[in-house]
């Protein structure tokens, strides 16, 4: 008889497609998914995935066994919902300030795996531009590009991102070929709205090209891509928004690559409460479980 809590890593799995992304969910490595995979599948002397480029998909007889897991676990949820019938573990709400691409690309994916862990927490993100003040309490915790050393609190880094150069083909097509960096004073830019740049670390275009040619702004990552996607020029995006759009490649990777610290910072009040602790343990662990997404190693 096989162990029945490999079915539970089945379930994910199948769901997911990807073992960071099944670990993630499971709150466990990425190696422990792979070896209860691997356990399964030799108890039950059947191949449950098909295995390409770090994805996952189900064979034929892991289509089967799809359908049996999932009576299985609504039996269980209804058993755990008869005699758990209230919300367990710490309650409360806690607001979050992040980056606005960081905030609305990346960390909002990942709120239905933190609420359903913690069901008694409501997650308020705030993904905004300007930079929100715990010291006045605007916000109770918050991830910068930076540490923060004012006021009562408490800044740790957490990790980092990366930022490339990225084109749509159609725009690739219709300019001179780039081959390297001296190539770029010839091409269209993307950027920000220079008076309106919202964090002084942001301040790289100039640095890294040298006088773009700018022909549209706008104050957020989601709209710089959203332009880039439809052939207008160049943008310098974070690797976990470039690479998740399909129209768009990434242009002189090597030459052109920018890293940028990720720090959290919780106001000293609010960092042993068991409701933040539970959001500080989350942010760690996503953001090192996804570290290959965020610096563009996918």
């Amino acid at each position: 008889m096989f162990d029945w809590n490999d079915l539970r890593y089945f379930l994910e799995l199948a769901r997911r497609g990807k073992l960071s992304a099944a670990a993630l969910r499971l709150g466990v490595d990425h190696t422990t998914v792979a070896r209860r995979i691997a356990a399964l599948e030799r108890e039950l002397g059947i191949t449950l995935f098909d295995r390409t480029n770090r994805s996952y998909r189900l064979t034929a007889d892991g289509q089967r066994l799809l359908s049996h897991a999932e009576t299985m676990e609504h039996g269980a949820g209804d058993l755990m919902e008869a005699i758990t019938p209230t919300v367990t573990g710490p309650k409360g709400t806690v607001r979050l300030a992040t980056p606005e691409a960081f905030g609305s690309q990346f960390l909002a994916q990942q709120a239905g795996s933190f609420h359903s862990y913690n069901p008694g927490i409501q997650l308020e993100l705030v993904a905004e531009t300007r930079m929100m003040s715990l010291t006045k309490r605007e916000a109770d915790a918050a991830i910068s590009l930076s540490k923060v050393d004012r006021g009562r609190v408490v800044s740790e880094k957490i990790g980092d991102y990366r930022l490339r150069l990225y084109a749509a083909p159609s725009y690739l097509q219709r300019h001179p070929p780039i081959v390297r960096t001296a190539n770029l004073k010839d091409h269209q830019f993307i950027w920000y709205v220079d008076d309106l740049l919202p964090l002084p670390q942001l301040q790289m275009l100039d640095k890294k090209i040298g006088a773009p040619h700018v022909v549209f702004r706008t104050t957020n990552v989601t709209g710089q891509a959203n332009a880039a996607a439809t052939g207008l020029g160049l943008a310098l995006l974070p690797c976990f928004v470039g690479d998740m759009m399909p129209v768009l490649t990434t242009v002189l990777p090597r030459e052109i690559s920018v890293i940028r610290e990720l720090w959290l910072t919780v106001h000293a009040d609010m960092v042993h409460e068991p409701h933040m602790e539970r959001l500080i343990q989350f942010l760690k662990t996503v953001v090192a479980s996804e570290r290959r997404t965020l610096v563009g190693e996918r």
